[in-house]
C-alpha cells in the first residue's frame, strides 16, 4: 500500500525533495534574508503568499543549487523551481534510453526567467531554443542567458506571430535543425471566460489549496480556449513538423484536461503517447508526451 506521503512526493532525483534549510540559507543569502520572517524559536519561515518573497526565494534556490543568477521582469510569472525540476527530470528519463549526444530542445514560451532553458543548459549541457512573444520577457530572458554565460547554449527567439508555435522559427531557420524534444508550460486560463482567474480547478476536500500566491501577467496566464486549445495548437503544428522534433511534450494544470488531450491525439491517430504527474507540496501538475517515431516512448520515472 502506498501511503499518502510517498504518493505525492517529488521526482526521486529532485534536489528539493528534501526541504531546504531556510534558516541556513537566510544566513548565507542577504537578499533572501531580507524577505524572511523570524519565528520565536529562532527559525526562519517563508510567506509563500507574498510575491516579492517568492521572487527572492526562487532566485536564491537557483543560485544555491545551480549557480544561476536570474532576474524576473516586473509582474511576470515567478516559476516554482521544484515543479520545473520535475519536468526537466522527466525529460531526462525519456531521453536517457536514446543515448543522444548534443541534445537540442525547444522551450515554448520561455517567459522572462527562461528557467527551463537555463536549467537544461546548465544542468545537462542541452542546447535550447527559447521561444517567446512578449517583448519585456524577451529582454529579460536574453539578459538572464547572457548573465550566466550561456549564449553558446541558448537562443532566445522573438516570436513575431503569437498564434504560431514552431512555424515562424522553422520558416526563418535555413539549416533545418532537428530537435529532440519540446516542452511547454501553457497559459492556464481561458481568456474568453467572464472571470478567467475565478474558477476553482480542484476539489478542496481532496486537494488542499496551494501555498503559493499566483504570479504572472494576463498574457502569460491566459489565452483563447485556455491550456486545452493551446496544447491542441502544438499538436496541430507537430503534425506538420513530425521530423523536426523527436518528442513533443506539454504540461497541463487541470487533471480533467488530460483525457481531452489524449482524445484529441487519438482522433488524429497519434498513438505513441505517454503521461505523467508532477507532485510538489500541495500542487500537482500533469504532462503528456507524444512522438511520431516507431520506438515507444519511455514513461520515465514517476514522481512518487
Amino acid at each position: 500500500m502506498v501511503n499518502n506521503q510517498s504518493k505525492y512526493a517529488m521526482h526521486p532525483r529532485n534536489i528539493l525533495r528534501v526541504p531546504p534549510d531556510y534558516t541556513k540559507l537566510a544566513i548565507k543569502h542577504k537578499d533572501f534574508r531580507q524577505v524572511c520572517e523570524l519565528e520565536l524559536t529562532g527559525k526562519v519561515s517563508i510567506n509563500f503568499r507574498n510575491e516579492k518573497t517568492l521572487r527572492e526565494l526562487t532566485k536564491m534556490l537557483l543560485k544555491e543549487y545551480f549557480e544561476l543568477n536570474v532576474d524576473f521582469a516586473p509582474g511576470s510569472l515567478v516559476p516554482t523551481l521544484a515543479l520545473r525540476l520535475n519536468y526537466i527530470l522527466w525529460l531526462e528519463d525519456m531521453l536517457e534510453p536514446l543515448n543522444l549526444e548534443n541534445v537540442r530542445g525547444i522551450d515554448i514560451g520561455c517567459g522572462s526567467s527562461c528557467i527551463y532553458s537555463l536549467l537544461g543548459a546548465k544542468k545537462n549541457g542541452w542546447n535550447m531554443l527559447a521561444l517567446e512573444s512578449k517583448q519585456q520577457n524577451i529582454v529579460y530572458a536574453r539578459q538572464n542567458v547572457k548573465r550566466n554565460n550561456l549564449e553558446d547554449r541558448i537562443e532566445v527567439y522573438a516570436q513575431p506571430d503569437k498564434s504560431s508555435i514552431f512555424k515562424s522559427y522553422f520558416e526563418s531557420e535555413k539549416l533545418e535543425k532537428e530537435f529532440h524534444f519540446c516542452l511547454c508550460n501553457p497559459p492556464f486560463f481561458d481568456s474568453n471566460s467572464p472571470n478567467p482567474f475565478g474558477g476553482n480547478t480542484r476539489n478542496p476536500q481532496r486537494r488542499p489549496a496551494p501555498n503559493n500566491v499566483r504570479t504572472g501577467s494576463a498574457e502569460e496566464l491566459t489565452c483563447e480556449g485556455g491550456e486545452v486549445q493551446f496544447v491542441q495548437r502544438i499538436i496541430e503544428e507537430s503534425r506538420l513538423n513530425q521530423q523536426r522534433v523527436l518528442i513533443f511534450t506539454s504540461m497541463l494544470g487541470v487533471k480533467a484536461n488530460v483525457p481531452k488531450i489524449l482524445d484529441y491525439l487519438k482522433e488524429r491517430q497519434i498513438n505513441n503517447v505517454t503521461t505523467t504527474e508532477f507532485h510538489q507540496g500541495h500542487t500537482t501538475r500533469w504532462a503528456v508526451a507524444w512522438s511520431y517515431q516507431k520506438a515507444p516512448l519511455s514513461p520515465g520515472t514517476q514522481c512518487n
